[in-house]
């Protein structure tokens, strides 16, 4: 199997984390969907990455399904919980995450009515709000604990982790590890994970 995309994209970063927490071999495959000649297009009509390839060519999008896809390949380590309860509640952890990251690359990569002064000086303060509030919610969530759900690493870990080094990475002047101590800590520890040290995005 490859996973195909760009090393900027916490989504393909995402994905890559979870194989590497299930000990499932993937080869990671640098291609970027705007690029001319880019296999993307083909395989993702949405022209969106990541892509994961199956040896058989059939192709396999967005995040959320890869992330299901290669969590039940193997029994273990379960990433989701097996009782509906508490997969709903980590999928909900899980669009949590996916979604900060999204206002991440909202805000980096200046989407929005950029072109237009008063508009962005109205939408821009919506788009932080939108961060502080994930961020206080992961902060009150991971109070007390060492996981954000139940008592072992998981997906909710994962998206939480993901998202939070591509902050780091994008949107620097947000000092969330200075307003929110406890998550700080709580990414310290999912830094040191051999799955998000070897995962690390090149810097280019």
């Amino acid at each position: 199997m490859k996973v195909l995309g760009s090393p900027g994209s916490p989504f393909v970063r995402k994905v890559r984390v979870i194989a590497a927490e299930k000990n499932i071999p993937i080869e990671y495959v640098v291609e970027r969907p705007n690029v001319e000649g880019s296999r993307i297009p083909d395989l993702n009509p949405l022209g969106k990455i990541p892509v994961l390839l199956l040896d058989d060519g059939e192709a396999l999008y967005d995040s959320v399904v890869i992330g299901e896809y290669l969590d039940g390949l193997k029994a273990e380590p379960r990433l989701v919980p097996a009782d509906f309860a508490g997969r709903i509640a980590v999928k909900r952890l899980e669009a949590l995450g996916d979604g900060l990251a999204e206002i991440a690359v909202t805000i980096s990569h200046d989407y929005g009515p950029m072109n237009d002064p008063e508009k962005r000086a109205g939408w821009m303060p919506r788009q932080y709000d939108k961060l502080k509030r994930t961020l206080g919610f992961l902060q009150r969530s991971i109070e007390g604990r060492s996981w954000l759900h139940g008592d072992r690493f998981g997906l909710a870990d994962i998206c939480a982790g993901y998202a939070l080094f591509y902050l780091d990475q994008v949107v620097a002047d947000v000092a969330w590890r200075r307003s929110h101590p406890g998550l700080a800590a709580y990414a310290e520890r999912l830094a040191a994970r051999g799955s998000f040290r070897s995962t690390v995005p090149a810097q280019n």
